[in-house]
């Protein structure tokens, strides 16, 4: 059972900032069917500006670590010349994708082993105001989690990321933010920015997680509600109350407000140099409907 408690923003709204704007949009291809979907969401969150899409295709080469000896490597070079021509074959037809938005956009081509392409497409995403992926979730998706991790944790920017197969919704007008005091909800706040500043409506929560003794409150809103009204940005505030899990409650004031798009930090760890997700985000990223803008 989840409780709200409505705080009203407490500072009038100065005019809206329209000013803020991505100019750079970087969007992970793979030549799967997916691509098609988050191609048409970086179409949908440019709309008329002159913003830059960069596709960024992912090709990945078969790894050296399972083969061993003589024979493993030649195995290993008949498979890397093998994955180099099916990566020909997804770049010209990705080529052919990205002309149909024009010259000021463009294909780059990261092939590379394990290990080295989750970095090489971290530093893609740095140059970027935003790296828009697909939810690691299905049998397509899931062999791009170590690679969608490395981006959010090491990637400096935000990560839009998209639950599979769903299409951008006419317009982005509702934003929810699951706000806590830490620095990693700063950060999403931050490079949802130009999104927030568009949207219609804008509604800010925390949740008091009462069945593990985790308390929010209607007062660590205050602050943030006065940030964004100082931005433009008129929204309302409510602290959640549950016994059930954090996520559940985020999820469903989504569905209450029918948001369009949930603004969260990311959270987790590293382990033997491997991220690990946990807790709230990995459960927003497994359940969401709707796309997730997180920053670490």
């Amino acid at each position: 059972m989840t409780n709200a408690t409505e705080t009203p923003a407490t500072v009038v709204a100065a005019p809206a900032n329209h000013g803020a704007a991505y100019r750079d949009i970087a969007v992970h291809l793979d030549g799967s069917p997916e691509d098609e979907f988050r191609l048409a969401h970086a179409e949908a969150l440019i709309g008329q500006q002159s913003a830059r899409i960069t596709g960024v295709f992912t090709n990945p080469l078969p790894d050296p670590a399972l083969f061993a000896g003589d024979f493993g490597v030649t195995a290993i070079g008949q498979l890397v010349e093998a994955a180099t021509e099916e990566g020909n074959t997804g770049e010209k037809r990705l080529r052919q994708r990205l002309a149909r938005l024009g010259p000021a956009h463009e294909l780059r081509r990261v092939e590379a082993f394990p290990g080295t392409l989750e970095r090489a497409v971290a530093s893609e995403a740095r140059w970027n105001d935003l790296f828009l992926a697909t939810c690691p979730r299905d049998e397509d998706t899931t062999r791009w989690r170590s690679l969608i991790e490395t981006v959010m944790f090491d990637g400096g920017r935000g990560l839009y990321l998209l639950p599979p197969k769903v299409a951008p919704r006419s317009a982005l007008r509702t934003v929810l933010i699951a706000w806590t005091d830490t620095r990693q909800s700063a950060r999403a706040v931050a490079e949802a920015m130009p999104l927030i500043a568009r949207a219609t409506q804008v509604q800010i929560v925390t949740v008091a997680e009462e069945a593990h003794g985790r308390m929010g409150g209607a007062e660590i809103l205050a602050d943030i509600t006065a940030h964004l009204a100082r931005h433009g940005v008129a929204a309302t505030a409510a602290a959640l109350s549950t016994q059930a899990l954090v996520s559940d409650a985020i999820l469903g004031e989504a569905e209450r407000i029918s948001a369009d798009l949930i603004v969260a930090g990311a959270y987790g760890h590293s382990r033997f140099r491997e991220w690990i997700l946990g807790g709230v985000t990995e459960e927003l990223l497994a359940n969401a409907s709707v796309p997730l803008l997180f920053a670490h």
